[in-house]
């Protein structure tokens, strides 16, 4: 689906951009911003999709463009059927207002990690242990590891220098950072530690603490368990796919730039 949004946002943000300043001239009263955003879809269906072009002004959401094509039954893209149709008009939309579940139960959080360190581990092919190819890896020692619903059963003191080498790592994740509960930040510690060594056993090599954490937080947002929070607004906000906020009328925003305000946080934005 991404390439697919990529392909049409390529043909069609020329258009769109144009279309924006002539509305901005047409109508200053609207105060319209030009951090515009396609709604996409859950998914590509056959047959018609539609997707609203919407941007920000005075009064909520406006409605500048729809973006129309037709999908046959391969679901093969044709870019030369992207229709977009201009519009000019209020956005009426779902109503639906983005608000993040709170996590009454620290295990909640403990648990949501657990399954997304295994999750991102099974789908990992375990390669053999072989001699370094480049001067940064280096071959370690196998080490017995457990799933990570049990207890840890990595020697005692190869766990807590792995434990204190992801804590006083530079690259650890903001969204560890974030947990305030002590004992769910230890608890969450060692299963990290037990997924890192389960990962380099995995890789064939020891690999920088830096691609684990880059790699396990991707899939932590593609398995929507974490969300981009905003301490100036003190919420949970919508980012596009550049890292673009679709916050409308924030002075903290950046125009038409990612925006280095939010960070991220365990939890789902999810319709309230």
């Amino acid at each position: 689906m991404s390439d697919y949004q990529k392909l049409i946002l390529d043909r069609v943000k020329g258009r769109i951009n144009e279309w924006l300043e002539t509305l901005k001239q047409k109508a200053p009263e609207l105060l319209l911003t030009r951090q515009w955003r396609i709604v996409w879809p859950g998914g590509f269906k056959q047959g018609q999709n539609t997707m609203p072009v919407i941007t920000s002004c005075k009064d909520g959401e406006y409605l500048i463009g729809e973006i129309q094509l037709v999908l046959p039954p391969s679901l093969e893209l044709d870019l030369e059927a992207v229709e977009l149709v201009l519009k000019e008009e209020p956005y009426k939309g779902t109503g639906k207002v983005q608000s993040v579940p709170s996590i009454n139960d620290p295990l909640d959080l403990l648990n949501d990690l657990v399954a997304g360190i295994n999750s991102f581990l099974s789908g990992m092919p375990l390669q053999p242990m072989a001699m370094p190819d480049s001067e940064h890896h280096s071959v370690i020692a196998p080490l017995k590891v457990q799933p990570l619903s049990g207890q840890p059963t990595v020697l005692s003191d190869q766990h807590v220098a792995l434990k204190e080498q992801i804590a006083k790592s530079p690259h650890l994740p903001e969204w560890f950072k974030s947990i305030e509960s002590k004992d769910v930040a230890q608890a969450v510690l060692s299963k990290l530690a037990e997924g890192y060594a389960q990962y380099n056993l995995r890789k064939g090599y020891t690999t920088p603490l830096s691609e684990y954490f880059e790699d396990y937080t991707e899939v932590l947002l593609k398995q929507n368990k974490l969300h981009q929070h905003c301490p100036y607004k003190g919420r949970g906000v919508e980012m596009d796919y550049q890292g673009h906020c679709k916050e409308a009328f924030c002075s903290k925003k950046p125009h038409n730039a990612p925006c280095p305000v939010p960070h991220l946080r365990f939890g789902a934005l999810e319709p309230s």
